[in-house]
């Protein structure tokens, strides 16, 4: 099979990437108003009614309920198909109403016939046969906390993990720690370490994937839980074991950063033979929009030594404007940073975008804070970060007729230069 066309797979990614903010919203809003529950709403100055919540097949989106066995791996006992979750939106749109946004229960139970954006942004997604195999949210909250999906498209033969980006106080807290992490996938001999030099990873980015799952009857790693997982399906599903599949990892902003390291372990794994990873295929590609720097410049040089074997790939898709993909961050916004981001650089192929003109293709790339930061408009620089400037720039004429979206990644790649610089 010929590798994907980079159009598909940049469309498809950045959707999914959209996907998951709003998926598990949609999920917390329903956990949190259980099936069954007896509310009471006012109804004026001296009166109120009681109703009893009663969604409509709320197993299409929460497995947690279903019959079948658990799977010690995978926090969903069964496979969400994305016409299951339109199917819910359209039988339940009274449950619900957005703010800002944001999914909440809507109280007055108003019959709503217009789809939400979630169902339009289904529609889009559902022109593939794609099937979510997991999607683990279960110790989150408002706040934030790890949010990953694990989805398998049968129509382009891709498997894909996919991480959520910053939400909340806890995320930010996340962001912010630029301490250098030397030891989680340094330590052990073997893992590395080739440069001779420091490898340092993005501290508060590897504590998400290296503390231990909440609920995991084995106390394993987050990351190595969610290998497992994946490992899984390439060795025992039928529509996927021996046919070909690729693996990528995407996930915009902060997830982009936990995309990054999730697919570089993928690869050192690879790289030694580790049994966690014996059925994955032989190369691992990120595809991650507006991803933070992740690790300092020998963690680059480990970088390159596992893309330069080619079982490693990274296309870093940033848009002109945003300071989350920047380094060198200035006084006083280094205030609130942990750790100095002066000690870290970007890695892969950087697809750069503009408002509105072609994308630049270039390797690394890495840009300073203030070559970004709009300082007479910080809006704007928000406003630039945000998934859905993302899926507009990735959609521009310019780009959807530029050469580079008619590549492959292997020739992005070559067409970027050699991965030394």
């Amino acid at each position: 099979m010929g590798e994907t066309k980079f159009d598909e797979l940049i469309s498809d990614l950045v959707k999914v990437s959209s996907f998951v903010y709003g998926f598990r919203d949609l999920r917390a809003v329903v956990k949190k108003n259980k099936q069954g529950t007896i509310k009471k709403r006012s109804t004026g100055w001296f009166s109120s009614e009681e109703y009893k919540v009663e969604y409509v097949t709320p197993a299409h989106i929460i497995t947690q309920k279903g019959s079948q066995q658990d799977d010690e791996n995978q926090h969903l006992k069964y496979d969400i198909t994305l016409p299951a979750i339109k199917q819910f939106l359209e039988e339940n749109r009274k449950w619900f109403k957005l703010e800002d946004g944001a999914w909440t229960f809507d109280e007055s139970r108003t019959e709503k016939k217009e789809p939400f954006p979630l169902e339009k942004e289904l529609d889009v997604l559902m022109e593939d046969n794609l099937r979510i195999i997991d999607y683990d949210d279960e110790f989150t909250e408002g706040d934030g906390g790890l949010v990953y999906g694990v989805a398998v498209n049968l129509t382009h033969k891709w498997i894909t993990v996919v991480f959520r980006g910053s939400v909340g106080k806890t995320d930010f807290l996340t962001d912010r720690d630029f301490n250098l992490d030397y030891n989680s996938f340094f330590k052990t001999e073997g893992e590395g370490n080739i440069s001779g030099g420091k490898p340092g990873t993005h501290a508060g980015f590897t504590k998400y994937l290296v503390d231990e799952k909440m609920g995991d009857q084995d106390g394993r790693k987050c990351l190595d839980r969610i290998l497992a997982c994946v490992n899984n399906e390439f060795e025992t599903n039928k529509n996927v074991a021996g046919k070909d599949f690729s693996l990528y990892v995407t996930g915009h902003s902060l997830g982009g950063g936990l995309a990054n390291l999730f697919a570089f372990r993928v690869a050192q794994l690879k790289a030694m033979n580790h049994e966690s990873v014996k059925f994955l295929p032989n190369k691992v590609t990120a595809l991650t929009f507006a991803a933070p720097v992740a690790g300092n410049h020998d963690y680059n040089k480990e970088f390159q030594s596992l893309e330069k074997k080619g079982i490693l790939r990274h296309i870093r898709v940033a848009n002109e404007g945003d300071v989350v993909p920047t380094n060198e961050i200035p006084l006083p916004f280094s205030l609130a940073l942990a750790g100095n981001s002066h000690e870290y650089t970007q890695n892969g192929v950087n697809l750069h975008l503009f408002p509105d003109k072609e994308l630049a293709v270039d390797y690394r790339n890495t840009k300073p804070f203030n070559s970004q930061f709009f300082y007479l408009n910080p809006m704007k620089s928000a406003e630039t970060h945000f998934v859905a400037e993302y899926i507009r720039r990735v959609e521009l004429p310019a780009n959807k007729n530029s050469s580079c979206y008619q590549k492959t990644v292997e020739e992005i790649y070559a067409h970027a230069g050699d991965c030394t610089n």
